[in-house]
């Protein structure tokens, strides 16, 4: 978010998914009265945001469009100010107007983009992203969201090609090295992740998400002590990170610590009563400690969540009951 000469900016929409920065439109021939007073007031929006003046920014690109309602670095960087502040309707607003008047502005597609992967939709943000890299192949962040967008289609291949290349253009960004971390930990390359997240948590030592993903890595090898110490790190930093509750949760029920584990089930789903997996693995606890009624409660909003889980649900079940038949002999 800049002018031609300022220092460049980057907003970030969520952990995983950037907007990158973008110039201020070149004034134009006719009115170029208005349309200088209308780059002063972005420069000083710049400036208060830099300096952590949202409203005072907003303020100041509202006031360059009352000059030049045809800015569209205006409504570029009123969108990313916005996004900031969590106001995603108006900022998908402003960056749809930014690419209205400038359809060549490759940033607006990726601020666009990241809004629609907030909001669900995934081929939105896909189409947006794949926009973004064919005007500007070299914007790292587009690369970026198109992998994230294509990890979460199920084309972990596709992704860590993204992936790749964004990191290729920008080797010091700790969201790409954790979003390839856990592409690759899907793909069940443990190692690899570890590797990714280590790189991210060295770039960016507070990175609640890379020690949640990494302990998630750490759990899957093999290494509880090592998953344990991730995830108490990852809430330290972030005591709202319903996954890292999640894992904690299953490392907790492997070591035997039953009750402890109950408590960080019931923090995950209170954080994300969305998870159909946080019920599953519920009420299979709620199993081993007697409590079948509660347990088939939880069973059944799984299933009401994500009914394709069916199948293997039951069949968890089904190896849980028999594990518990087999102590009682």
């Amino acid at each position: 978010m800049h002018r031609a000469g300022s220092k460049s900016l980057l907003t970030v929409v969520l952990a995983a998914c950037v907007i990158p920065a973008v110039p201020a439109t070149a004034l134009g021939q006719e009115h170029r009265s208005l349309e200088a007073t209308a780059a002063s007031y972005v420069d000083r929006g710049n400036s208060s945001f830099s300096k952590g003046e949202m409203d005072r920014a907003i303020a100041d690109f509202n006031l360059a469009l009352e000059f030049n309602p045809r800015y569209a670095a205006a409504f570029y960087n009123r969108g990313a100010v916005r996004c900031m502040k969590g106001d995603w309707e108006a900022a998908l607003i402003d960056f749809s107007r930014a690419i209205q008047l400038q359809p060549r502005l490759a940033q607006a597609y990726v601020g666009r983009g990241g809004i629609r992967f907030r909001k669900g939709d995934l081929d939105g943000m896909l189409n947006d992203s794949s926009k973004a890299v064919e005007l500007n192949p070299r914007l790292a962040e587009a690369w970026n969201n198109r992998g994230l967008a294509r990890q979460n289609k199920g084309d972990l291949d596709g992704a860590l090609a993204d992936y790749n290349r964004s990191i290729q253009l920008k080797p010091k960004v700790a969201d790409t090295y954790n979003n390839r971390g856990v592409a690759r930990n899907l793909k069940g390359d443990l190692d690899g992740a570890i590797r990714d997240q280590t790189q991210a948590l060295r770039l960016d030592p507070r990175f609640a998400e890379a020690y949640a993903a990494r302990g998630s890595a750490r759990m899957a090898k093999g290494d509880a002590e090592g998953a344990l110490a991730d995830l108490n790190q990852a809430i330290k930093l972030n005591a709202n990170l319903s996954n890292a509750y999640f894992s904690r949760a299953f490392v907790l029920k492997e070591k035997g610590n039953l009750i402890q584990a109950l408590t960080n089930y019931d923090r995950a789903i209170l954080l994300d009563p969305g998870c159909a997996d946080a019920w599953a693995r519920r009420g299979l606890l709620k199993l081993r400690l007697g409590q079948e009624a509660e347990a088939q409660g939880d069973f059944n909003k799984c299933l009401r969540l994500k009914p394709i889980l069916k199948e293997s649900l039951e069949n968890l079940v089904r190896s849980e009951r028999a594990q518990l038949a087999a102590k009682r002999l």
